[in-house]
């Protein structure tokens, strides 16, 4: 029988009990019925994924307590430490790393067209 986390509906009380997979209550202490709570297994993490793959580009050898502390403990925490140290922003919503330019050439002619467009008038 796996081990399972129940709370107690007359005290409060969480504890963890023995019961089948498919009992959904037990007995409190208290003489109350309580329910099996949905827990996550070992297997969870709270944070994201994706910080392995920030920490695989972080500079390994550096002696920064920032670097260090991210190095050591890759959480969101010290994801947020590590960017503030080194200087970098993250992308907001809707930013994109290609800056939309217009070729010099391109605005001069504009310009021209519109000072002369000006000057007829």
């Amino acid at each position: 029988m796996p081990l399972y986390d129940f709370t107690c509906r007359v005290c409060g009380r969480t504890f963890e009990a023995m019961a089948a997979m498919d009992g959904g209550e037990e007995i409190c202490v208290c003489g109350g019925s309580a329910r099996r709570l949905v827990s996550v297994g070992r297997g969870y993490r709270a944070d994201g994924d994706w910080l392995a793959s920030v920490a695989a580009v972080a500079e390994k050898d550096s002696d920064k307590p920032h670097v260090r502390a991210f190095l050591a403990e890759p959480s969101r925490a010290n994801y947020r430490r590590w960017i503030r140290g080194e200087g970098i922003r993250p992308l907001e919503d809707g930013e994109s790393r290609r800056r939309a330019t217009t070729p010099p050439a391109v605005s001069h002619e504009v310009l021209e067209r519109f000072k002369a467009r000006r000057s007829r008038v």
